[in-house]
């Protein structure tokens, strides 16, 4: 008998109603349950499945009802009809993977559970599925988030780390050791300025200071290392949230010390010599121009030496340019000691140094420093264990007076500088309107200069190359002279340095090697024996693209035949684009021009280059024939022949002017000379007459 038997009609219609409101409610629960609801019967088919089934599955209540295990993948059927087959277990929960309707997968969180009856017999199976993919994934991203966030902390190359609210160290990454030298244990819980240097920690706790407000900071700051150095960093704080609230600092931090120690080294380049570590003309500028600012202010003087070193290149010829380095370096360290703290001492270059005095209340202060320069150049040097003497000649330049700007005032003290090496060298000038003189008559010069080729006043001259033992003329030089309307006839030294300066040597220069040629030609054409002239380039003409054009065109336009040129230079070219001379003089001998080399033995690479520039003859510099029967002299001479020789290289001897020299160069292989015991350069109409009457031949002595 069941129990509703023994109840009343009354109580039974009651108990119904209840049941069914009960049962209504369950159903409104598990149909708008976010989690899928499915019950089996004993045999694994669906009976009853919710909304959120339909919605996640795919499949309507309809087709799944009745089915058998649709919501399963084939690969998983077999173990989930082995795990609902058995009849002592539990409720379960785990995670698999399920398939909808279309064929998709997702991860699902399940809970499946035995439905019993009272007597605990199996019947049917409950199935609470939750579609996970998305927590699931959430989580993975935060691991990789947290993996990543932990690499970059742990192998980051900057030192990383964080500061709670009273800014004591929370972490650190091996980075910070490794730049710092400290260790967790070092310096977890303790405060930021323990490691800060002492100076910085007022700087240092306002930016953390900033950081807790919010700001994001950026400055430099110096580390106290554990061993006690010290380390630059670049630091980067921002500040740690919390649920809006700034719970601490996380700082970035990169070790700037090398960067810091290169950048002062490239600024201290930019503005000092290398040499001597003196500051150079860029700061020379600026801190003269400064002090003339301040002096103005205060109406006081500046006072601007411009020293030079007395005959110096003969240092550098004779001993080296190591020595001369070294003679340099001590003259920095002289000048030091010779002036007060607030002076600057600086190198122009080469031998040319600069001392600004600053605040002069008296010129007499000026005279001071410079009479003591002097007496400490009267001590020698001890350059390489050898005792050099030393003399520097100094012009001075006062502001306001001399000039009110750097350039004036520089100018002035070299004007004053140049008229003490005139006066003998080894003293010091104040600068004086006076000078100028010299300064404008160089300037007329060059005015007169420019117009000297347009007005015909050019005019050469030429030297006979000859044979000492016979007396015959093998060849000439082509020497230029100006005819000044007013100073009279000038050599070369008088205004080539100017040419030079000015750029005028390149028309002058293609003036002069047409003007040979022509007149060379002329000579052959009136019955002369051929004769090779000789005519000097200069590095400026031969640095210009179209030399060989020029030259070409030279022989074309006249007549002259290409073996009957030859052209000059010095052992200075070796100091210029090697490889550009030697493909521009092998492009002058496939013209068939002949190339010789001028002053040949002054120069300190000529040995290197004979090999390797196409040269046809060597004219060795007087230099070495004044005192010829000195054994020194002979030998060099000698070995200058012997080289040329073995070059089979011509060779002529420049600057004989006595009869010892002509009868003792040949005796060291040396027959061709040229110089003053022969002829001195002639006009074109006088040489005529020499290759007319040739030259008396002497006996020998």
């Amino acid at each position: 008998m069941s129990v509703q038997d023994g109840l009343s009609e009354e109580s039974r219609n009651t108990l119904a109603a209840e049941l069914r409101e009960t049962k209504a409610q369950l159903a409104a629960f598990i149909n708008n349950s976010t989690v899928a609801f499915v019950v089996y019967d004993r045999n694994g088919q669906i009976q009853q499945v919710n909304r959120t089934f339909e919605k996640l599955f795919g499949w309507t209540s309809t087709e799944a009802i009745g089915q058998r295990l649709p919501l399963v993948p084939p690969d998983l059927v077999a173990e989930q009809e082995v795990l609902m087959a058995a009849s002592d277990w539990d409720a379960r929960v785990y995670e698999a993977v399920r398939q909808r309707k279309d064929g998709s997968q997702f991860l699902a969180s399940e809970t499946l559970a035995p439905i019993r009856d009272e007597e605990g017999r199996l019947f049917g199976y409950s199935r609470i599925v939750r579609d996970i993919s998305e927590r699931k994934l959430a989580e993975h991203r935060l691991k990789v988030s947290e993996q990543r966030y932990k690499s970059l902390f742990e192998h980051n190359p900057d030192a990383v780390f964080s500061l709670d609210e009273h800014e004591r160290f929370t972490s650190i990454n091996p980075a910070f050791t490794a730049i710092t030298g400290y260790t967790a244990a070092d310096v977890l819980g303790k405060h930021f300025l323990a490691v800060t240097a002492e100076e910085e920690h007022a700087e240092i706790l306002a930016r953390y200071a900033r950081a807790k407000r919010g700001e994001m900071q950026q400055f430099e700051q110096t580390i106290r290392r554990r061993d006690g150095q010290q380390v630059e960093l670049e630091v980067l704080t921002v500040p740690i949230r919390v649920d809006d609230a700034i719970t601490g600092i996380y700082g970035i931090a990169k070790d700037i010390t090398e960067s810091k120690r290169t950048a002062a080294l490239i600024h201290f380049m930019a503005y000092h010599d290398a040499l001597t570590e003196l500051p150079n003309r860029r700061l020379f500028t600026e801190q003269l121009e400064a002090a003339m600012v301040q002096a103005q202010a205060q109406k006081r003087q500046v006072a601007v030496f411009l020293l030079d070193l007395d005959r110096f290149k003969l240092i550098n010829d004779s001993l080296g340019h190591a020595t001369g380095d070294d003679v340099l370096k001590t003259v920095a360290d002289r000048l030091r000691t010779c002036v007060r703290e607030e002076d600057l001492v600086a190198r122009m270059g080469g031998d040319e140094f600069t001392v600004v005095l600053p605040n002069l209340a008296r010129t007499s202060d000026a005279e001071r420093i410079a009479q003591r320069i002097l007496d400490q150049f009267k001590l020698p040097m001890q350059i390489n264990e050898q005792e050099l003497h030393i003399t520097p000649s100094i012009g001075v330049a006062l502001y306001p007076t001399d000039g009110t700007t750097a350039d004036l005032l520089l100018k002035n003290a070299d004007t004053a500088m140049y008229r003490v090496k005139e006066q003998g060298k080894n003293s010091y000038l104040f600068f004086s309107a006076v000078m100028t003189d010299q300064v404008r008559e160089r300037m007329a010069l060059h005015n007169d200069l420019n117009k000297a080729l347009e007005k015909g006043e050019f005019l050469l001259h030429y030297q006979p190359q000859v044979n000492g033992l016979t007396g015959e003329i093998v060849g000439m030089e082509a020497l230029l002279r100006w005819q000044h309307p007013v100073r009279g006839l000038l050599g070369p030294g008088q205004f080539i340095p100017l040419a030079e300066e000015s750029g005028l040597i390149i028309p002058i220069g293609k003036w002069v090697l047409r003007e040979a040629c022509r007149q060379n030609k002329c000579w052959q054409e009136a019955g002369h024996r051929p004769l090779r002239v000789g005519v000097n380039l200069s590095i400026s003409q031969f640095q210009q693209e179209d030399l060989i054009e020029t030259v070409e065109t030279v022989l074309q336009e006249t007549g002259l035949p290409a073996q009957y040129l030859e052209l000059e230079i010095t052992e200075s070219f070796a100091s210029t684009d090697t490889e550009l001379v030697i493909q521009k003089l092998h492009r002058l001998v496939d013209l068939g021009v002949t190339i010789s080399i001028d002053d040949f033995g002054t120069g300190f690479s000529s040995l290197s280059y004979l090999k390797i520039f196409p040269i046809h003859t060597l004219k060795i510099d007087r230099s070495f024939i004044v005192d010829i029967t000195n054994q020194s002299d002979s030998s060099i001479v000698s070995a200058i022949v012997a080289l040329a020789r073995s070059l089979n290289l011509h060779v002529i001897v420049e600057g004989v002017e006595t009869e010892t020299q002509r009868n003792y160069l040949p005796q060291l292989g040396c027959q061709d000379m040229q110089g003053y015991l022969f002829s001195t350069p002639l006009p074109p109409e006088s040489f005529e007459q020499l290759l007319i009457q040739g030259i008396h031949k002497r006996e020998l002595q």
